[in-house]
């Protein structure tokens, strides 16, 4: 499932925004793009410092929205500010559904979390074989979760036995808190 053309331009808007605040602050790449649009046209290695910086400094998530260099309207900036409600780190891209890709992360007591695509479908950037273990940041969205369209996969096989666990950590992932669909995951 991917998110509407509008919203996924709304999406990449905001979110070069921010990455071209950060760069400005942390000078992460040498490069100094000047505008969102030049951020967007930087390396996916040189996106992935800024991203880095910006998670070591999730602090400036908060500066942006405060500062609102871009003049950004309220209900954008409200988008922003939940952004500090990131989760970052390895997940296996689990199952296809209907309404989302399941994103199983790989802690010691698993989350499964529903994810959208934002304009490229999930099987055109990892391939038709799941699962696919990948790290990424995964962002709430307008009441739903994206990934923050950088996305780098292992290129790994997983044996019967590993995908029986993966199921079993699935399972009990489901039952404990269900596919969570919105960020900041709320626990019963």
């Amino acid at each position: 499932m991917l998110l509407t053309p509008q919203d996924a331009n709304l999406f990449f808007r905001l979110h070069r925004t921010l990455m071209l605040f950060v760069n400005q602050r942390l000078q992460a790449v040498p490069d100094d793009p000047a505008t969102p649009e030049d951020f967007a046209a930087l390396s996916p290695e040189a996106r992935l410092k800024v991203r880095d910086a910006l998670l070591a400094h999730t602090a400036l998530i908060e500066s942006f929205v405060d500062q609102n260099p871009a003049h950004l309207p309220d209900d954008e900036l409200a988008i922003v500010r939940a952004w500090r409600h990131l989760v970052a780190g390895k997940f296996y891209v689990f199952r296809e559904l209907k309404k989302y890709t399941v994103f199983l992360s790989s802690e010691n007591q698993p989350v499964a979390y529903g994810v959208l695509a934002l304009s490229q479908p999930f099987e055109e950037l990892i391939g038709p074989f799941l699962p696919v273990l990948t790290q990424t940041v995964l962002l709430p969205f307008k009441d739903k979760i994206v990934y923050d369209s950088l996305m780098s996969s292992y290129r790994i096989s997983f044996g019967p036995g590993i995908r029986r666990s993966l199921n079993d950590s699935f399972k009990e992932a489901k039952a404990r808190d269900g596919i969570v669909t919105s960020l900041p995951m709320s626990r019963g």
